[in-house]
């Protein structure tokens, strides 16, 4: 009798269990970004603004998100350290896509010699609360202010 009220038991735990387990839900956003603004700080030691940067020179940007028929979406403001310089040099950037309903909050590690990057979402305000996932950016060919950005955002 106690054997099957332990199993009764168990049963019931393991059934409330995976009633509370919700699965997590996703969304796949796709955006055009819209470089509107870029500043290159030159730290010293300078050395101009046509060689490769080096390491500790940053650079902040913004640009404006735009759905894919061209309305506007929101913003995205970041800033980048160059961690590794020369001419193949790195940055680590951090930033944030102000969309309708709050904020994502982004972190990547990029290549400065590519054109595009994977970002990773490491948060979020608003609507996004506990959200995480990733985005995926590449510019277009020829156009060094437009770029096309999935972004996968994961709800809790």
């Amino acid at each position: 009798m106690k054997r099957l009220l332990v199993v009764i038991g168990c049963a019931a735990l393991v059934g409330y269990a995976a009633a509370g387990a919700q699965a997590a839900r996703s969304v796949t956003i796709h955006l055009v970004e819209k470089q509107v603004g870029f500043n290159f700080i030159d730290n010293p030691p300078q050395q101009g603004f046509r060689t490769a940067p080096l390491l500790g020179d940053q650079f902040a940007f913004t640009s404006d998100l735009l759905t894919r028929s061209g309305k506007h979406a929101g913003s995205l403001d970041a800033v980048c350290t160059v961690t590794r310089g020369g001419d193949g040099g790195r940055a680590t950037c951090s930033g944030t896509f102000s969309l309708k309903g709050g904020q994502l909050a982004l972190i990547a590690a990029i290549k400065l010699s590519e054109n595009g990057g994977h970002i990773a979402i490491v948060g979020g305000t608003g609507v996004y609360e506990g959200v995480a996932g990733s985005i995926v950016s590449v510019q277009r060919n020829g156009n060094d202010e437009l770029s096309d950005d999935t972004v996968h955002i994961i709800f809790p």
